[in-house]
């Protein structure tokens, strides 16, 4: 259904699942919040970082996400956190493993890029941290979106500072940042509990970590409602609107 252009459109977004090794509780929360992405029928999935705990996690365990991933009718959109960074090592560099995940799109250019799903009506952006270093600012280079009927999308990973002083030597994200994107929607990552930093103009949320909270974040888009949060749980079909 389009309102004024715009298709109505519902995405599961989530951060910090940490999948450690298989049949870990990491592991059994993606295999429940993939579930949860295909009864609920939406139409794109959202990892904002730290899918992995670290890089130097075993092929067996990298199989068993992928082919999570080829469960899923819809695509997935992976951004790298600090714990999963595109560093030398990065387990996403093991395209091997990889190549069967049509559907899965991981962000590469450390400058930030953009992912556009003409299908869905979905405009994509996201800046991996590429680094195992500091001085890594995950939402500088944003550009402005185009207004082309498009739902505008930003993945992001690190510490949102508001207005005041950083408490963290880098991963600043901050307010002005965030309402001065005009993007609808920012997904963020990084914080293992549910947070939703900023309403208008744009909206920004931590989904937080599904292993520990047992949710995930599912976000709808409509011209006559704007950007809708709700809090799911991967275990139950249970829901409340923020």
């Amino acid at each position: 259904m389009a309102d004024n252009g715009r298709t109505r459109r519902r995405v599961l977004h989530t951060a910090d699942v940490h999948v450690i090794s298989v049949g870990d509780k990491a592991c059994h929360s993606l295999e429940a919040l993939i579930s949860l992405a295909i009864k609920t029928n939406v139409d794109l999935v959202i990892i904002a970082g730290d899918l992995f705990d670290y890089n130097r996690v075993g092929d067996d365990l990298v199989r068993f996400v992928a082919e999570q991933f080829q469960r899923l009718p819809m695509p997935v959109v992976v951004l790298a956190g600090n714990h999963d960074c595109l560093a030398a090592d990065s387990v996403f560099g093991r395209t091997g493993l990889w190549e069967k995940c049509t559907n899965m799109l991981i962000f590469r250019a450390p400058q930030g890029e953009i992912f556009d799903l003409p299908a869905l009506g979905i405009r994509l952006w996201g800046k991996p941290i590429a680094t195992y270093e500091n001085d890594v600012y995950p939402m500088v280079g944003i550009p402005k979106p185009e207004e082309d009927g498009h739902w505008n999308i930003a993945v992001a990973h690190g510490h949102y500072v508001g207005d005041g002083p950083p408490l963290f030597p880098s991963y600043h994200i901050k307010k002005q940042e965030i309402i001065g994107s005009g993007w609808d929607y920012v997904a963020l990552g990084h914080h293992p509990v549910f947070e939703c930093v900023d309403t208008a103009p744009v909206v920004a949320c931590y989904a937080g970590s599904p292993s520990l909270s047992g949710n995930v974040v599912i976000v709808d888009f409509a011209e006559d409602t704007g950007v809708q949060i709700s809090r799911h749980s991967i275990w139950e079909s249970q829901e409340g609107l923020i």
